[in-house]
């Protein structure tokens, strides 16, 4: 198999850090592939040019970074990150979705930055920070303390993540100390540790 990312990606982390967790690494060559370079070969894989973009043996691509995490999950038993039924399958997915959408906010903020200062919109930027800071306590009071996180666990410890390294100033954790904590020692798990982004 083959998962083009792009090293800053949250999305594609969240897929490299289920893929050690899945003990499936070693089987997945990684490509760099940063979208807004428009490499070929990512195109070729994915029309929509974005990653992460997963390529399998057979030639198959699965995109979308929930997708590439479910199929993953399922090429093994041990651990499982995604419940197979019951409240907890969808309270997984479910803080799964939070954190993929703490970082679609996130990202909007950044790529409404990169536009000429005349064209940006203070007003959109509020609003998606305000999504973000509701996302961070309603995910505070739903993070778990289990000893093999879930899904969703690795998917807002990526989102919170990427917080600190594109948007520090919204400062998620002034009333979320306890979900700072919590990410600390999430960001010392191999998988998390392996996969961490470019300070720079």
């Amino acid at each position: 198999m083959r998962l083009f990312y792009s090293p800053a990606s949250p999305y594609a982390r969240k897929c490299r850090a289920v893929a050690m967790e899945k003990g499936l690494h070693d089987g997945i060559e990684i490509v760099s592939a940063p979208p807004l370079e428009n490499p070929p070969a990512l195109h070729a894989v994915n029309p929509l040019g974005k990653v992460p973009a997963l390529v399998l043996a057979d030639g198959r691509c699965i995109i979308d970074s929930p997708v590439i995490c479910a199929y993953l999950d399922s090429l093994n038993d041990s651990p499982r990150l995604i419940p197979a039924s019951g409240p907890e399958r969808f309270d997984a997915l479910t803080r799964e979705a939070i954190a993929d959408g703490i970082q679609d906010a996130a990202l909007s903020i950044v790529f409404e930055r990169r536009r000429p200062e005349a064209e940006r919109s203070s007003d959109w930027q509020a609003r998606w920070a305000a999504a973000i800071h509701r996302a961070v306590a309603h995910s505070a009071a739903h993070v778990s303390q289990r000893a093999q996180p879930d899904l969703g666990d690795i998917a807002i410890a990526c989102a919170l993540a990427y917080l600190d390294l594109r948007l520090p100033e919204l400062a998620w954790d002034s009333k979320a100390q306890a979900l700072r904590v919590w990410l600390t020692t999430m960001e010392k798990r191999p998988s998390l540790a392996a996969t961490a982004p470019p300070t720079a």
